[in-house]
């Protein structure tokens, strides 16, 4: 159930559908509490519905239970960026990098930090 959940949730997503998808991830999170990729694509979507408030929440609280998730610090520098928090978005930007030197938004990351 909770496979096919997710995989609805993300396909509303990517097809632009964010209220449903918010729903959808809602209830995966309910039927896994603990899938933190479920928790950061939610804030994702939160985000993008403008509830930004709710989406620092979401990922804060994903690196509550595992401080090393390089992607919502990645979100998070987004987020702050946005809210023109430059000394967040550095400090976020820094520990993606930290925690994912190889991953394909690195590159990015070090150019929004000035970094070769």
């Amino acid at each position: 159930e909770f496979r096919r959940v997710l995989f609805r949730s993300e396909l509303l997503y990517r097809c632009g559908d964010h209220g449903a998808a918010r729903e959808r991830y809602y209830m995966a999170i309910e039927l896994e509490p603990d899938h933190l990729e479920a928790r950061t694509s939610l804030a994702c979507v939160l985000a993008e519905l403008g509830d930004e408030e709710l989406a620092v929440a979401a990922l804060e609280g994903v690196l509550q239970v595992q401080p090393d998730y390089a992607d919502a610090h990645w979100h998070l520098a987004g987020i702050a960026a946005r809210r023109g928090r430059p000394r967040d978005e550095e400090r976020f930007l820094r520990a993606f990098v930290a925690l994912a030197p190889d991953s394909p938004w690195a590159r990015s990351a070090r150019e929004r930090l000035g970094d070769p």
